[in-house]
């Protein structure tokens, strides 16, 4: 069943990638995407596939997570987790990861296009005095 799975998520990641993809490097800091487009990034340990299909409400958002590296057959915690999340025309969702990286998916007015920008979120020390 867990081979099942994994096949299962290449296949529909290697389907998003034939049907338009881009990805976000390191060097990258946004990135814009189309309806049905692909996108394909890293945050933090996470690797992300992700397209949209607008709507009235919004931009309806579908990711696909799973751990950046697979070494080993993969465990039920390791497993991809597929979200859908309708994000507002003219606001954003966040993903954050908890080695401190994040992605804002911003919806833009009438849902005709959805920007991704990568954040690293980095906790502020106090001041020592």
């Amino acid at each position: 069943m867990i081979t099942g799975n994994r096949i299962v998520a290449a296949a529909f990641g290697g389907a998003l990638c034939l049907a338009a993809s881009s990805g976000l490097s390191a060097a990258d800091a946004s990135l814009t995407m189309k309806p049905l487009m692909a996108a394909s990034f890293d945050a933090g340990s996470k690797h992300v596939v992700s397209y949209f299909v607008g709507g009235e409400s919004g931009c309806r958002l579908t990711m696909m997570v799973i751990e950046s590296a697979l070494d080993e057959e993969p465990t039920p915690a390791t497993q991809p987790t597929r979200l859908v999340v309708t994000v507002a025309n003219g606001k954003a969702a966040h993903v954050d990861s908890a080695a401190g990286a994040a992605l804002r998916f911003s919806c833009a007015q009438g849902a005709e296009s959805m920007r991704v920008d990568k954040i690293d979120r980095i906790a502020a020390h106090p001041a020592t005095e």
